[in-house]
């Protein structure tokens, strides 16, 4: 198992100004950090993958898609620009040696349009999450698609729908995120949830009900920490909190109030937590 966090509770582009938290973060235990995905250049990864190493830290990348890049969208040139998207982010991935690129990059984030999702629509993601998945293979990058709550998507919403799809692409370089934070809005058993995605599970956010400090909402630690233990699950589990002073972030996932006493606490609690979870 490896521990990260999440950058997203600083910022939602990694600049040198933060990288004196890694040191931090580093020193709190943590194995690696998850980056947020941009238009970096390659003196900016160049930058970030020297400050990394300083720490001995490794990474990972998130990244997300909106209604000119949706998987899902009848137009076939949305789609493909999607596809476009998702290549350059995995080449962006593998220039700064992240180990994978992780988010909800089955369709467009918080595009809805008024209905659950259609038999096309699956087949529109399949076809472009096929391409996508032989593209991060032959780059050597992980990737790992997430379901998301009702209220941020219509497309992918549970255990059981990220499995069909990943069933479907069926690649060795594809998996599924499962986060803390929508299966408890979505999935009646976590436990059930977790088993379900048996050797599709290729990584893991750590993110409470109200997305601030893990441990203190209403999330069902118990019985998730229970399921990954018994899966024998052994990939990257990373804190995923946010704040309100993150510029275009705060108003992306509906934070209107700091759910926490420090972004200290939230690292520190949270890796407590993960540890004595994973090592009950």
């Amino acid at each position: 198992m490896k521990v990260g966090m999440n950058m997203f509770l600083w910022c939602n582009r990694l600049e040198p100004a933060h990288f004196p938290l890694l040191g931090s973060l580093k020193m709190a235990g943590f194995d690696g950090v998850e980056i947020p995905m941009s238009d970096y250049s390659s003196a900016e990864l160049s930058a970030i993958r020297s400050a990394l190493h300083s720490e001995g830290l490794q990474c990972t990348m998130a990244s997300i898609l909106s209604d000119d890049t949706n998987p899902v969208s009848p137009d076939a040139a949305t789609r493909q620009s999607a596809l476009h998207k998702l290549q350059s982010d995995i080449d962006i991935a593998a220039e700064l040696g992240a180990e994978s690129l992780v988010g909800p990059f089955h369709s467009a984030h918080k595009l809805f349009q008024g209905r659950g999702p259609e038999p096309d629509e699956f087949e529109h993601c399949v076809s472009v999450l096929t391409a996508t998945a032989a593209h991060a293979e032959a780059a050597g990058v992980k990737v790992a698609v997430e379901p998301l709550n009702r209220f941020e998507c219509y497309f992918l919403n549970t255990a059981a729908q990220a499995k069909k799809l990943a069933d479907a692409v069926d690649s060795p370089a594809l998996g599924i995120l499962y986060d803390t934070h929508h299966a408890n809005i979505e999935e009646n058993d976590v436990y059930a949830a977790i088993v379900s995605l048996d050797t599709r599970l290729n990584h893991v956010h750590v993110s409470e009900s109200h997305r601030g400090t893990p441990g203190t909402g209403s999330v069902n630690w118990h019985n998730s920490f229970e399921a990954l233990r018994d899966t024998h699950y052994d990939g990257w589990v990373v804190i995923e909190a946010f704040a309100q002073d993150v510029p275009g972030l705060a108003d992306a996932v509906n934070i209107w109030r700091d759910c926490f006493g420090s972004k200290t606490e939230v690292y520190e609690e949270g890796i407590a937590l993960i540890r004595s979870g994973m090592n009950a």
